[in-house]
């Protein structure tokens, strides 16, 4: 175990070259602009030890999910988050379930208890009326038991991660959610979007 730890630094650095080399050739676009974008700050994330992806801390925050509408969008992170505030994103079906993404399961539901256990989550939802939010629902699940896949670029319906499932959906309703424009659209860059009222939060949220 401490011989795992101590190649830890290596390993993130290894990754940070292999993601950064994937990005560059899916990509070549976007070589002379990489700088700016939420990719290079996840590879800079990466090299400096911040490796969590999603996967939450078991601190905890006490989330209401009382307001939340199917169609509605709930994010969270931690401290540790290698792209941003936010490190995972889900749509929010009624019932307590939320569609979103795993590596281990795919684009999945699951029971929405478990966004307590980040250090903060919210629960935002997009501005236009409520027929066009569960129209954007039913194309998210059209999207159920495909393939996760954390690079996920936007464009084209075979590999997803968790919030471009949410975006290629509210984008078939005229909205465009990814307020930096980016390679591909974090949780940071759907919460920043004028397009979505914070309905609740918990934790600590940026300004």
């Amino acid at each position: 175990m401490n011989r795992f730890f101590r190649y830890c630094p290596l390993l993130l650095a290894g990754m940070a070259v292999v993601l950064t080399a994937a990005i560059i050739v899916s990509n070549p676009g976007y070589i002379e602009n990489f700088s700016q974008t939420s990719a290079s700050m996840y590879v800079r994330n990466l090299l400096q030890g911040k490796s969590s992806t999603g996967v939450f801390s078991g601190r905890a925050n006490d989330l209401d999910f009382s307001l939340a509408e199917p169609g509605d969008i709930l994010l969270a992170g931690d401290q540790d988050g290698c792209y941003g505030h936010f490190t995972h994103a889900g749509i929010y079906l009624g019932q307590g379930m939320v569609l979103e993404g795993y590596v281990d399961c795919g684009v999945s539901r699951q029971r929405q208890e478990h966004y307590r256990y980040y250090d903060w989550a919210c629960i935002v939802r997009v501005k236009i009326p409520r027929e066009q939010r569960q129209a954007a629902l039913e194309y998210a699940l059209q999207q159920e038991y495909k393939t996760f896949y954390p690079i996920a670029f936007k464009d084209g319906e075979r590999y997803w991660n968790c919030t471009k499932v949410i975006w290629a959906a509210y984008l078939r309703q005229g909205v465009d959610l990814d307020s930096m424009q980016d390679i591909w659209v974090t949780p940071d860059s759907i919460y920043r979007s004028r397009m979505i009222d914070v309905l609740t939060s918990s934790g600590e949220m940026p300004i």
